[in-house]
C-alpha cells in the first residue's frame, strides 16, 4: 500500500489505485483567483482576532452565570474562531468554516429574526441583523463557488471501507 499526500492540493490517498484517479481529478481543479484566497484570509483573521477575542473575554468573565443555551452559543463561536486560525494559512482547506458561517447566519436570520420583523416586533439583538446580512453577502463574494462545487460535490465519494488484501505467508 502506497501513501501519497499532496500538501498544495489538500488531497490524501491511501492506495495506488486511487493515486491514478487523483492524478486525473487534479487536472480539473478550478482556478481560484488570488484575491479570493486573500479575501478569505481577511475574514478568517476577523474570526480569529475579533470573534475569538470577544468570545474568550465572555468565557473568562463569567461563563458560570450563563444559561445553558447561551454558554453553548459562546462555546461554539469560540470554537469557530479557534479553527479559523487554520484558515489564515490554508483558506481553501478551511472553506467549510465559511460555509458553516453562511448557513448558521442565514438560518438565524430566517428562523429567528424574520418572524418578529414581519410581525412588526423588535428583533432579538443577539446577532446584528445588518451585520449578518452584510457579512453573508461579503463572504459569499469571496468564496470560490466553482472550487466548492468541484471539491465537495464533483469528486468521487470516498469509500466507506477499503478492500483489504490479506497475505498469507507460509513458513
Amino acid at each position: 500500500m502506497k501513501r501519497m499526500f499532496d500538501a498544495n492540493k489538500d488531497v490524501f490517498n491511501a492506495s495506488v489505485d486511487s493515486a491514478d484517479e487523483n492524478e486525473l481529478t487534479q487536472r480539473n481543479v478550478p482556478h481560484v483567483p488570488l484575491w479570493k484566497t486573500w479575501g478569505l484570509r481577511v475574514f478568517f483573521a476577523g474570526f480569529v482576532f475579533v470573534l475569538g477575542k470577544n468570545q474568550l473575554m465572555y468565557i473568562l468573565e463569567g461563563a458560570s452565570e450563563w444559561a445553558p443555551w447561551r454558554g453553548l452559543g459562546h462555546s461554539m463561536l469560540f470554537a469557530l474562531a479557534f479553527f479559523a486560525v487554520g484558515g489564515l494559512f490554508r483558506p481553501l482547506a478551511f472553506l467549510p468554516i465559511m460555509l458553516y458561517e453562511i448557513v448558521w447566519k442565514a438560518t438565524w436570520l430566517v428562523v429567528v429574526a424574520l418572524p418578529p420583523w414581519l410581525a412588526g416586533e423588535q428583533i432579538p439583538d443577539v446577532v446584528s441583523v445588518k451585520g449578518s446580512l452584510i457579512g453573508i453577502c461579503l463572504i459569499a463574494v469571496v468564496i470560490p463557488w466553482k472550487y466548492v462545487w468541484w471539491r465537495y460535490f464533483s469528486l468521487p465519494v470516498e469509500p466507506w471501507r477499503r478492500n483489504s488484501k490479506v497475505r498469507h505467508t507460509s513458513q
